[in-house]
């Protein structure tokens, strides 16, 4: 009863459209409250050590790097290069957009920061060459998903964290999923250009490409970062107070791009970017501390067990389950509550927990351009000034590339782990 009242008080406050911070808070305190004997300091105490955690520091600072990023002038030079080796081709410039929302993912690993930051380059330049605008809004807010698989990602640090499972597999895993997802959007860009009649921009000389490639190869260098977590050098969270300082580097001296305004700009939009995280994850933290109190874990492997033992059919389940709830919430508080109980039922079927934290995270990435939630979806209908139901139309191609992919990564766990041998 206690269970039913926590999960039905939660979605009855989003669908009457609470926060969901404050959807998650006030359900765990009611039912705290109602069906627990405990004081509610149990809660204050969960919020605080949820924070407590040195991997967990390193949100922050992949966020603030993600957002000098922006404005540094590392994303329009990546543009540039990609733009000359693949802009050429039927729908071009569509799979310039992908590629580079690969690239810049690989650096801030956050999808809302790299849909916001190559949207308000590409989505002006694809209009400019004759594109649709509710094409190019559905192009950005399924290419920016891609920043939260490729490494480095918060929402595998959070899955890390929440689980106990090694962040530094889980960067490694996100690799080839990263570049699957990326592969599928671009050969949905190829056939729908072609239908539409997108055509290419005019083929470079390798002179220019030369020039551009010089010109932005420290944005192109950025990613090398990754090498030092790969490699022992340091931790992720240390890897990401590199990336900040790399940023600052870039952008300021190199670039020479990065004033104090626009630095002051990043760090602000940072700040309460990284409030609100905090926020969403503490309160999560103190509701799967309920549900940890509840078995709650246990008493959902046996009952999914008991409807069905063949793995296909439970990794199904999962994955629709997982889908839903991306529809109506952010992967921030998803992952803290519904890893620890998701998890135990993913290894009944044969999962590792690193394959499980790929797959759990591309379902809830998904669920970042899917109605009504969706954060990428307002970013990128925003950016294109197009209304959020006539993106819909133009939407569904690119979700089904991505749950194909995701299809791949579910029944192929080879797929995600063999790079870590």
């Amino acid at each position: 009863m206690d269970v039913v009242f926590l999960f039905g008080s939660l979605f009855l406050l989003i669908a009457l459209s609470v926060p969901v911070g404050y959807a998650i808070g006030i359900s765990t305190v009611f039912t705290f409250v109602f069906f627990s004997n405990m004081n509610l300091i149990t809660i204050a105490q969960s919020m605080t050590t949820g924070l407590d955690s040195f991997p967990m520091m390193a949100i922050p600072f992949f966020i603030l790097a993600g957002t000098i990023m922006s404005t540094g002038g590392v994303a329009r030079r990546l543009v540039d290069v990609f733009n000359d080796l693949v802009g050429h081709i039927t729908g071009g410039l569509s799979m310039v957009t992908a590629i580079t929302c690969m690239f810049f993912g690989a650096i801030s690993g956050s999808a809302n920061a790299t849909a916001s930051a190559i949207g308000g380059i590409m989505v002006p330049e694809m209009v400019r060459k004759g594109y649709d605008r509710d094409y190019s809004a559905s192009l950005i807010a399924c290419s920016g998903t891609i920043g939260l698989i490729i490494p480095p990602s918060i929402a595998f640090v959070i899955y890390g964290v929440t689980t106990n499972t090694s962040i530094g597999d889980l960067f490694i895993a996100g690799v080839v999923p990263g570049i699957l997802m990326t592969v599928a959007i671009c050969t949905v860009c190829f056939f729908v250009s072609k239908k539409r009649g997108y055509v290419g921009t005019e083929r470079v000389s390798l002179k220019k490409l030369g020039k551009d490639i010089w010109e932005g190869k420290w944005s192109l260098l950025s990613p090398i970062i990754l090498g030092g977590i790969y490699s022992g050098f340091f931790t992720p969270t240390e890897a990401a107070v590199v990336s900040c300082v790399y940023s600052i580097f870039v952008g300021a001296f190199l670039h020479k791009e990065l004033t104090w305004k626009g630095l002051y700009n990043a760090l602000k939009d940072a700040m309460e970017l990284t409030g609100l995280s905090m926020f969403l994850l503490s309160v999560a933290t103190a509701f799967s501390k309920y549900l940890t109190l509840a078995q709650i874990p246990n008493k959902m492997v046996n009952v999914i067990i008991g409807v069905t033992d063949n793995p296909i059919l439970i990794l199904m389940i999962i994955n629709v389950f997982l889908l839903m709830v991306g529809c109506v919430m952010d992967n921030i508080p998803a992952t803290t509550i519904l890893a620890p109980i998701l998890l135990p039922v993913a290894q009944a079927a044969g999962l590792t927990a690193v394959q499980f934290g790929v797959m759990m995270t591309l379902n809830l990435t998904i669920g970042l351009c899917t109605p009504p939630y969706g954060s990428n979806l307002f970013i990128a209908a925003t950016i294109s000034k197009v209304k959020l139901e006539d993106m819909l139309k133009t939407l569904w191609p690119f979700l089904i590339a991505l749950f194909t992919v995701l299809m791949i990564v579910t029944y192929l766990p080879g797929v995600s782990t063999f790079l870590l041998g």
